[in-house]
């Protein structure tokens, strides 16, 4: 019989993480595999929130110019030229000022003001010169929101196997990493309707499953996901689920998938999805196997 993991819990990012370890190891490692965790998501949190005054994130915004970045940055903003690319500029991290007019602001005070500020384009905007210098262009504020999460899943994920724990689970508040070591979990498929249920499960023995919703983070007419290009939220999916080897490759396209097809993605991304409509109509991959309520 397999016995219960290690978890703890804490609140970094805007959400609730919880890392669980099935291996037997003695308190004192758990101890100090927990302080570490809990140091770089402080790190993490302090260099890339768009909610925080002092960070990284709001330092940039004042700079033109080439600049120079920590390399886990540009391996981000790589990731989301390949997605604004992909969906034809739908999917941008420069929301940052729009989203704060909109009213998903630092103080969270969810009232549009009366101008909304332009998105840029990327390419306009911004340029990725190497790993660890980018040249700003004009005044943006970037926002991670669409993929930062699940980079810190996979950043976290990465440290565990440094640390050679076999068996793990990484879920920041639904956006997950499973190592099962040949053992399975289930994992439960929020229903957008209503939180306290769920509409199915899937078994997972290694990999990622990211969510988005539009019951998260919502206000007025608008919730998390933004059309950079109309600033509006999109309403037709009221729910994404993508599977993928990495955290940050799902986490990302569980956003991409509120605005484009998802065969059009799974040109250049290997991954499964499960997609819910405003109307309670499932789209799924063959490979996405679920168990729907």
């Amino acid at each position: 019989m397999t016995h219960s993991p290690k978890s703890f819990g804490y609140e970094s990012m805007g959400t609730h993480w919880t890392i669980s370890i099935w291996d037997e190891i003695d308190s004192g490692v758990f101890a100090d595999l927990k302080k570490s965790i809990l140091d770089q998501s402080k790190a993490f949190d302090e260099t890339y929130s768009r909610f925080i005054k002092s960070s990284l994130i709001w330092s940039l915004s004042e700079k033109r110019g080439i600049v120079t970045v920590p390399i886990d940055l540009v391996i981000m903003l790589g990731l989301y030229e390949q997605f604004f690319d992909c969906t034809n500029g739908k999917v941008n991290p420069l929301v940052g000022f729009a989203l704060g007019d909109l009213g998903y602001d630092a103080e969270y005070s969810l009232q549009p003001k009366q101008n909304v500020r332009p998105v840029p384009d990327f390419h306009d905007a911004l340029r990725i010169i190497d790993d660890t210098h980018i040249e700003l262009r004009e005044s943006i504020l970037i926002d991670l929101g669409a993929l930062g999460k699940g980079y810190f899943v996979d950043t976290i994920s990465s440290f565990l196997r440094g640390k050679r724990v076999k068996r793990f689970l990484v879920d920041g508040s639904g956006d997950i990493y499973y190592q099962g070591n040949g053992e399975p979990i289930r994992a439960g498929l929020e229903d957008p309707d209503d939180e306290t249920k769920a509409i199915g499960v899937v078994n997972m023995r290694q990999g990622s499953i990211c969510a988005s919703g539009i019951n998260r983070r919502k206000w007025g007419k608008f919730h998390h996901v933004l059309d950079p290009q109309s600033l509006t939220s999109p309403q037709e999916i009221a729910a994404v689920w993508v599977l993928a080897d990495s955290a940050v490759v799902a986490d990302g396209l569980a956003t991409c998938l509120f605005f484009v097809d998802p065969e059009s993605m799974q040109k250049d991304f290997e991954f499964e999805y499960c997609i819910i409509n405003k109307h309670r109509r499932v789209k799924r991959s063959a490979g996405f196997r679920v168990e729907l309520f």
